[in-house]
């Protein structure tokens, strides 16, 4: 009798382990061919990015990562830190450069004090103090005189910044960026453009933090 009850035993926990494993073997095999799926439609142009109609030529080997931002702009001030972090980690071949928005007067003077802090070859320093006093600390800096004392607390010279401000090298930068804005068609800032084609914005990234990974995938499109 006790024969009998081990081999029934026996033969029931059998068929238990052979249907768990079945089971298991289902699971995964949906599961696999889900993450295929995933992988394969993870993001589809006019939906989550959108594809220039006219692709703009590119300074880098690589793929190039643009920002089109501007520091009166909130959402491109919450979205730094989590940008420049995402861009320290960047591979060689991939480069980043930002261009400035001008859709209105106090775009372009922000768009002019960036590119006039870039010709000083002071603007790594200075980019998040442009940033923070526009936003964090309040203050009033949207004309020369003004952006030019607030500089100089931090070390800048207040001079060469009036000098500079309005060279011809600053009003050259100024229209190429103009240009470039045109041709991004951007509803808004921040937005980055991929490698001069595809066009991503918080809206169908679903939300900056999306932007970066859709502007990933791109990245990696783009070096197939």
């Amino acid at each position: 009798m006790r024969m009998v009850l081990t081999s029934m035993w026996r033969n029931e926990m059998t068929s238990v382990l052979g249907a768990s494993l079945n089971w298991f073997r289902r699971c995964a095999c949906v599961a696999l061919i889900g993450l295929s799926l995933g992988v394969s439609a993870q993001y589809e142009s006019g939906v989550h990015y959108i594809e220039l109609p006219t692709p703009l030529s590119v300074s880098s080997d690589g793929v190039e990562i643009t920002e089109y931002f501007s520091y009166a702009c909130n959402h491109c001030y919450q979205f730094e830190p989590s940008l420049a972090a995402w861009v320290a980690k960047l591979p060689e071949d991939v480069t980043f450069t930002r261009t400035p928005a001008m859709w209105n007067d106090t775009y372009r003077f922000f768009a002019q004090t960036y590119y006039t802090l870039r010709a000083m070859d002071v603007l790594d320093k200075m980019h998040l103090q442009v940033f923070n006093a526009v936003h964090l600390e309040r203050r009033n800096i949207m004309n020369p005189k003004a952006m030019a004392e607030f500089l100089a607390e931090l070390g800048v010279d207040a001079i060469t910044f009036g000098k500079v401000f309005t060279s011809f090298g600053v009003q050259a930068s100024l229209q190429q960026a103009e240009a470039r804005g045109l041709a991004y068609r951007a509803t808004g800032v921040p937005t980055l453009i991929v490698n001069g084609k595809y066009r991503v914005e918080s809206r169908g990234a679903g939300g900056t933090s999306g932007m970066l990974t859709v502007a990933e995938y791109l990245i990696n499109l783009e070096k197939q």
